[in-house]
């Protein structure tokens, strides 16, 4: 099975950048989408990183996935969440995709219409607001993200209300403070940004 190899190597640390969209990804260059049935997984295949460059942490922090039609060239409010996971109290998103081989599989909702998308990952360390040093949080969280296309083939008519990014993150509303080693705390965190669309939950 084909699995494209993710890059997010080096986080993006101000939520409000432009580099929050797809990091360095030149949305203007021809390249060839995966093309994936409405419905269907795509396999994701991660680059090995276990600890944060920046703070030498291990990396731990949910996961979302976006996508967006490729026309709009992800400029607007054009992205709409269509996975996030957290944690289930022993292993983040974060710990999880480690376990399994650096690999994620996202399902692409069967119920979004045709067409070319981008497909975005995210990976949040929360890990980087505990200093340890001071048992402080103080850190602001760290941006782990990467783009690829993809072509859905389908007939879905489900289109889900998008949002801009950079913009689905406030920091002063400091929804990333959390004590990620707390099993209790972990498994009880909201994942901040925007909601599935429940059209694409509960579509049959």
């Amino acid at each position: 099975m084909f699995s494209h190899l993710l890059r997010p190597d080096i986080p993006v640390m101000d939520m409000y950048s432009t580099h929050m969209t797809c990091r360095t990804l030149d949305m203007n260059d021809k390249v060839k989408p995966f093309v994936v049935a409405a419905g269907e997984v795509v396999p994701l295949t991660y680059e090995k990183k276990d600890v944060s460059p920046i703070s030498g942490q291990p990396i731990k922090g949910p996961c979302s996935f976006y996508l967006s039609n490729t026309t709009a060239k992800g400029k607007g409010a054009v992205w709409f969440p269509i996975e996030k996971t957290g944690s289930d109290g022993t292993l983040w998103c974060s710990e999880l995709i480690k376990k399994n081989g650096y690999t994620h599989g996202v399902k692409i909702p069967k119920d979004i219409p045709a067409g070319t998308y981008y497909l975005r990952s995210e990976i949040i360390d929360l890990s980087a607001y505990l200093d340890n040093k001071y048992e402080d949080f103080t850190r602001e969280p760290q941006f782990y993200i990467d783009c690829l296309a993809i072509t859905v083939t389908g007939s879905g008519k489900v289109a889900p209300k998008g949002s801009k990014i950079p913009g689905i993150y406030n920091n002063a509303e400091s929804k990333f403070l959390i004590n990620v080693d707390s099993a209790t705390d972990s498994k009880k965190f909201i994942i901040p940004g925007p909601a599935i669309d429940p059209l694409l939950i509960t579509a049959p």
